[in-house]
């Protein structure tokens, strides 16, 4: 399973790759998760950071709920927590807080995603982004 995790406006490449640090000395997913570093396409009119993507590919669904955890302590870390985008499947979800109801919440969200998915065929809301209550920036 596939997880691009990317970053709020402002924030560079520095950020990107402290977490791929992060991530990678991560005891819970160690074995269980591979991480690279990739480049979000910029947006119109804009040259990008260069370093402002992190794919995760994660060995099974147990380790889903380790990754997010770790993110979350990882922007418990910073001094200037950014705000980070996690899409899996076309459902993107913001972290904001680094509180366990949110993770809980990011994990309900995915899996609701995913049983919707697998019982329905595609549908253009398939790509609409599921962000958690209260995400209004």
């Amino acid at each position: 399973m596939r997880v691009n995790v990317t970053f709020g406006e402002g924030t560079g490449g520095a950020e990107a790759a402290s977490l791929r640090r992060w991530l990678m000395a991560e005891p819970e997913l160690r074995g269980r998760a591979r991480f690279s570093p990739g480049a979000e396409l910029p947006a119109a009119g804009h040259m990008g950071d260069g370093l402002e993507l992190v794919n995760v590919v994660l060995a099974n669904g147990i380790a889903l709920g380790s990754l997010i955890t770790a993110i979350a302590a990882w922007r418990g870390s910073r001094s200037r927590p950014p705000q980070v985008r996690l899409e899996r499947d076309g459902v993107v979800v913001t972290l904001r807080d680094n509180s366990p109801e949110q993770v809980e919440q990011i994990l309900r969200i995915w899996n609701a995603s995913a049983a919707g998915a697998s019982a329905l065929p595609p549908s253009p809301a398939d790509s609409a982004s599921a962000l958690p209550a209260g995400d209004d920036e």
